[in-house]
Parts: structure tokens; C-alpha cells; sequence
């Protein structure tokens, strides 16, 4: 709006810069957020978020090598006897710990198809030790034995496709939807035999360990990511379909048991907040849940049961950060700290994005 004021009274012009001023006010703050996003979009910081938390739809080819570690302690306590008179048990008492160490190498490849569409591979190698310790080394209860179990091999093999459905605005947040699919490469968990310790006779171990799940796996997800400068906010959801799966055998001993296995399926949700400190720099607080439903086995010739105990509820606090080492490379490094008692009780994670 112009205002000519050599034909305006000045008691009119005062009135109208008085109506105009909070649209001038509204739309220059809107063109600040803009801009704001604008910029900050061209920020590496950013870009990094973007990629690391959500969808980055870059038309460079992205390929990321990383390694993860991740370590659970459990103790269990087994008691086979009977309490007499309430107070006094009779029997056998043992108490077992198992360490798990996983350590996992892979390569994502990442590629945007389109401005709105993009491309992703996951391959991983695993290797894993376990270590198994408990009380009764020559039928003594004083004497502790331990034995280690150590595989390396393929892991599970994923693809997936994101979709960005709405790009963010200044009153909206940017929402991706994905698919995503998961190959059963791995070296699946059933059927896998308990033999006697080499080290520690009256101790139990199994032959070899897993790499992966077993069966197919469909997963589903929505993200939401919204930038309120100088923080960058974040959410999502997911759904995983395990498919069932049929084996010649999932018993732990001798002979073969076949049966239909039906991993149960898992819903996760996550939410958390990221700045950018800098061009090249930025740091991100997130928390992620998953609550993974009990597996059902149904025996050939017999009747479908749940397994007890093979629901789990995974609590994850996550401290990351991303520096840009230039323009095309950047180092990730998140730490896991596990909140549920389903969760590894720590996780370490470094990844090396590079753009070609």
C-alpha cells in the first residue's frame, strides 16, 4: 500500500499506517520464517538432520558405512526345589549370567529418485559373542564356570522407499511416509542345537548363534519433522508385519521338530530435537519405543501356542551429533542408553556419510 501524503489529512494518514501496520508486520515476520528455512536447508548441520533423522530426497548418490556396538548383561535366577513352611526352600539354586556383544557392519546406500522420492539399501555383517557364566563348576556352589559362543555372518538384508506426501511450510511440518522389506539373509534362530560345554561340563551352550531373524518382514512408517530455528523437531511412527514362516526344524535337541513360526509383529514411535550449533555441526536428544508382540508356533499335527516370554518392550534414550568434514563427507555418532529391561543396556554407534 501507497500513500500519497499530499492528498491525505494527516489524522487519515496516521489512521491508515495504523491498519496496515500489523500486515506489514505479519508478512514481514513470515518472510523471515522463510528465509529462515530457506537457509537453513542449505546448511550442512541441517542436511545432516535431515538425513540421519527423516529423508534428505538428494539427487547425489549417498553411500554410509557404519558400525554399531551393542552390549546387554542379564542374570537369571533358577530355582528347582519347593519352599517348606513358607520360609525354607529345598533344592537347587543357580544363578546365570549372559553377556552379549553384537557388533555390526553395514552399508546404506541412499539415492533421491526424485525431489519427493527416494531410494534405500541396507547390508549388514554381524558378529556377535556370547558369554554364558554360572555357579556350579564340579557340582560346587562355590565355583563359577563359563564358556563363550562367537558367530560372524550376513545379517538381514532391507530395502525401503520414503515419500515425501507434504513438503514443510511455515505452518506445517514436512511428512514422509515409507515402505520398507526385510530379506531373511541372516542365519535364522530356530532349530539351533544345545550341546555340552567343552570348557565347563555341567554347563549348556548353543553350537552357534543368529545373524538374523528368520522371516520376511514388511514395515510401514510415517515421519513428521518441523524447523522452529534455531531447533529442528522430530517424530515418528512405524508398524513391522513379520510373515509367517514354515521349518523343518525349531527344536533345540536331538530330531527334527517342524513347525510354522509366527514372529510376532512390532510397533515403534519415536520423537526427539536437533540443533544446528553451527554450519557444519549439530546435535540431537531422541527417544525411541518399540513394544514387540509374542511369537506363535504352531507344531505340525498340534495346536498353536504363544511363547512365553517373547514379548519384549524396548525403551531407547539417544544422545547424537553430526560434524560435516566438507562439503560431501560427514561423521555420525549416536549413543544408545537402554531405559527398559528389554532393551541392550548400551549402544555405540559411528557412521561416515559420503555423497558422490
Amino acid at each position: 500500500m501507497v500513500i500519497n501524503r499530499t492528498l491525505c489529512p494527516p489524522l487519515a494518514g496516521l489512521l491508515l499506517a495504523g491498519a496496515a501496520a500489523p500486515a506489514l508486520a505479519q508478512q514481514t515476520v513470515g518472510a523471515e520464517q522463510q528465509e529462515a528455512l530457506e537457509s537453513q536447508e542449505a546448511s550442512r548441520s541441517v542436511q545432516d538432520i535431515f538425513r540421519e533423522e527423516h529423508a534428505l530426497f538428494s539427487d547425489r548418490l549417498t553411500i554410509e558405512p557404519g558400525i554399531t556396538y551393542t552390549y546387554s548383561d542379564r542374570d537369571s535366577l533358577a530355582l528347582r526345589g519347593f519352599l517348606a513352611l513358607d520360609a525354607i526352600f529345598l533344592g537347587e539354586l543357580n544363578l546365570d549370567n549372559v553377556e552379549t556383544h553384537i557388533t555390526t557392519l553395514d552399508i546404506n546406500t541412499r539415492y533421491g529418485l526424485t525431489d519427493r522420492l527416494e531410494a534405500s539399501i541396507n547390508v549388514p555383517f554381524v558378529y556377535r559373542t556370547t558369554t554364558i557364566q554360572s555357579i556350579g563348576g564340579e557340582f560346587s556352589t562355590e565355583r563359577n564356570v563359563e564358556d563363550d559362543v562367537d558367530e560372524a555372518g550376513l545379517g538381514d538384508i532391507s530395502a525401503s522407499l520414503s515419500y515425501r506426501l507434504l513438503p514443510e511450510t511455515v505452518e506445517r511440518p514436512d511428512v514422509v511416509v515409507s515402505l520398507g522389506v526385510r530379506a531373511p539373509t541372516g542365519k535364522d534362530p530356530y532349530g539351533i542345537e544345545i550341546e555340552q560345554s567343552d570348557t565347563a561340563g555341567n554347563l549348556s551352550v548353543p553350537k552357534e548363534l543368529p545373524t538374523g531373524n528368520g522371516v520376511w518382514g514388511v514395515t510401514a512408517g510415517v515421519s513428521v519433522l518441523k524447523t522452529l530455528d534455531p531447533a529442528i523437531v522430530f517424530a515418528n511412527l512405524g508398524y513391522t508385519y513379520n510373515i509367517e514362516e514354515d521349518f523343518d526344524d525349531i527344536s533345540a535337541g536331538e530330531g527334527d521338530q517342524r513347525a510354522d513360526v509366527d514372529l510376532g509383529d512390532s510397533i515403534s514411535a519415536g520423537f526427539g530435537t536437533a540443533f544446528a550449533l553451527n554450519e557444519r555441526l549439530s546435535l540431537a536428544l531422541s527417544y525411541s519405543h518399540e513394544y514387540i508382540r509374542k511369537t506363535e508356533i504352531t507344531p505340525e499335527g498340534g495346536n498353536e501356542t504363544e511363547v512365553i516370554g517373547s514379548d519384549a518392550t524396548i525403551g531407547v534414550f539417544n544422545i547424537g551429533g553430526t560434524y560435516a568434514m566438507t562439503d560431501s563427507t560427514s561423521v555420525v555418532t549416536n549413543l544408545g542408553i537402554g531405559m527398559t529391561d528389554d532393551a541392550s543396556d548400551i549402544s555405540l554407534t559411528f557412521r561416515m556419510p559420503f555423497q558422490l
